[in-house]
């Protein structure tokens, strides 16, 4: 095998029977036998149904989030709206009490989210870089 810092740049031999610039979306589909396009297609379905699935799941998950929300808190009001005038003060603090804990539980989600994507952008601003330093090198 080939030293790669000798390899000229674009030379490296092709990995699949696709002819095409590799950075366009419409592929030669021409060289591919029907089997080959039947299996791309399923494959380019089945990323696109889990990537809806995903984004589907991430909504529901958040309207049930609500849904808690407001039931935990409704049966503070009336119909109109309004506080009742006999409630009991025990229930009142426990239903704060109930809130504040769900908001720290948030916060903790929101905090751990962030660091998540700190660490994220860090990898890809090192990616950046490192693609520039080669750029810059050819």
């Amino acid at each position: 095998m080939s030293d790669p810092k000798q390899r000229v740049a674009g030379t490296r031999p092709k990995i699949g029977p696709i002819d095409g610039d590799p950075v366009t979306s419409h592929p030669k589909l021409d060289a591919l036998s029907a089997q080959q396009r039947a299996l791309r297609l399923a494959v380019i379905k089945e990323f696109k149904a889990k990537k809806v699935k995903k984004y589907v799941e991430k909504q529901v998950q958040q309207i049930n989030m609500n849904e808690r929300v407001a039931e935990g808190i409704k049966f503070l009001f009336d119909e109109d709206g309004r506080p009742p005038p006999n409630m009991p003060m025990e229930e009142i603090v426990a239903e704060r009490r109930q809130i504040e804990h769900e908001i720290r539980w948030f916060e903790a989600i929101l905090e751990e989210l962030n660091n998540r994507l700190v660490r994220v952008k860090e990898i890809e601003d090192h990616a950046l870089d490192v693609l520039a330093d080669r750029f810059s090198e050819e």
